[in-house]
């Protein structure tokens, strides 16, 4: 046992987000977890004439750095983990080379792709049990599959984005589960890949990688930052960033939890994936968690739609606009008698050239006045998010019968008052606040959980309620 106020273990959290990617470094000790960002970047989504793609060499460049960071921080790293967002993927060719830049999962294809399975959703849910979705890789895959085959037959092996970031670090080919189940293509009832999907939808299993499930070692760091650092293990942490937050979420009351990131996420931790049929019907799907748990999810618009309002408002009005700068403005928005609200479903919002003329037309259609300055416009987001949200509860209660006792909410958006204060009305639930970057928490307790500093899940949860202030609304 180490002496008291001596770290016990320290940890690099890659969080890399679809919007943009950050370094922590965990510190174990006095029973405590303390998170402290060391780098945070952006860049690796760009426009190409097609659509938006991924650029992994600035993914690369952005996690390059944060190991430099890291290793002028600290003499030594226990581990290292990394989750990032799920449904999309990298090709590497019979050289370990990049094939093509990964589409990005808002890209035509998607839709373009769900619109031509020969499968019907039902068919699709009763084996994978995954959210209907246009942006689920199965979708992307199929599409590729038919128009641009000989990419594929180029190509020896498929990982996701977290995935293709461990590789980077050790060379090893795996693909962790809770990132898999994100696919559609795994078998919710073995935690395999499904031979039969595979089969039925003429998709190379050949390219697909054997699973690893969270707290298992993905390999050791090479190269030139193993000589920095040393040959650190790289733990494969819940790699979808939902199951990450979700690992840091203390739900012993039996409560949902909203995400509020670039999607807004809403779900219930479940011991086994429900494969009724009338939860797809919903809208809702099953995904992976740590310890062998699913959760029941939904997944609505998020914010960033307001990532892209901030980008077009700057651009119209030639001034920098800062996030803190938006909440102001809703705050002030918030104050007046109008409440205007979008329909966030409306296919308006999937991949709109122009956020504001799309915020606009769907308050219209909804019966609201449209708003023109910018904290109206960021107001009706947050006001059509939190009715979804509110709605999402209640058929979340419909499908398990049973009353949800709290909502937890976790998330770039839980920041926000006048946001949480909605989903807290539109939801007439007790809303629990915090932590807000739980990805970053959970990917460290998982890590913690993968080098025997803890023992459970439950444990790694407690040590997060004891790290960090959570605080209810009221």
């Amino acid at each position: 046992m180490k002496p008291e106020g001596v770290p016990i273990a320290r940890c690099l959290v890659l969080d890399l987000g679809a919007g943009s990617g950050r370094a922590m470094l965990a510190t174990f000790e006095n029973r405590r977890l303390r998170l402290d960002e060391i780098h945070r970047f952006d860049g690796y989504a760009i426009e190409r004439d097609d659509g938006p793609h991924w650029c992994l060499s600035r993914l690369f460049d952005g996690v390059e750095e944060s190991l430099r960071r890291c290793s002028a921080a600290v003499s030594s790293l226990d581990s290292i983990g990394v989750d990032s967002w799920g449904l999309d993927y990298a090709l590497l060719d019979h050289a370990g080379g990049i094939v093509e830049e990964p589409c990005h999962y808002r890209h035509p294809r998607s839709q373009r792709g769900r619109d031509a399975l020969p499968l019907a959703p039902e068919e699709l849910y009763a084996i994978s049990g995954a959210q209907d979705l246009p942006v689920n890789t199965i979708c992307q895959l199929f599409d590729q599959s038919r128009h641009a085959s000989g990419t594929l037959a180029r190509s020896r092996n498929l990982l996701m984005m977290a995935d293709i970031v461990n590789h980077h670090l050790t060379g090893r080919l795996r693909s962790e589960l809770t990132l898999a189940r994100t696919s559609g293509l795994v078998d919710a009832r073995t935690e395999d890949w499904s031979a039969e999907l595979c089969q039925r939808l003429g998709l190379p299993q050949r390219l697909l990688q054997p699973i690893i499930r969270p707290a298992e070692v993905y390999g050791t760091l090479r190269g030139e930052f193993a000589d920095r650092l040393g040959p650190v293990p790289v733990i494969s942490v819940a790699a979808h960033d939902t199951a990450s937050a979700v690992a840091a979420l203390d739900l012993a009351d039996g409560g949902a939890f909203v995400i509020c990131g670039s999607w807004s996420l809403i779900g219930l931790e479940r011991r086994a994936p429900d494969l009724d049929d009338a939860v797809r019907a919903a809208g809702f799907g099953n995904e992976g968690g740590v310890d062998g748990r699913t959760f029941l999810i939904k997944s609505l618009n998020g914010l960033h739609l307001i990532q892209k309002l901030r980008a077009a408002w700057q651009q119209r009005d030639g001034r920098p606009v800062t996030f803190a700068g938006i909440a102001d403005q809703v705050m002030e928005a918030a104050r007046l008698d109008d409440t205007p609200a979008i329909d966030p479903s409306d296919p308006l919002f999937f991949n709109p050239p122009d956020i504001i003329e799309a915020i606009r037309r769907s308050c219209a259609r909804n019966g609201t006045f449209p708003p023109y300055d910018l904290g109206g416009l960021a107001l009706a987001v947050y006001n059509g998010l939190a009715s979804e949200i509110g709605s999402a509860v209640r058929v979340i209660e419909q499908l398990t019968g049973r009353v949800l006792p709290s909502l937890t909410l976790c998330g770039g958006g839980a920041r926000d008052a006048v946001l949480c204060d909605r989903i807290a009305a539109c939801s007439g639930k007790a809303v629990r606040i915090g932590p807000i970057e739980a990805s970053s928490w959970g990917n460290a307790l998982v890590q913690l959980l993968g080098l025997g500093q803890i023992k459970s899940l439950e444990e790694g949860r407690a040590l997060v309620e004891r790290s960090v202030d959570i605080r209810n609304l009221v």
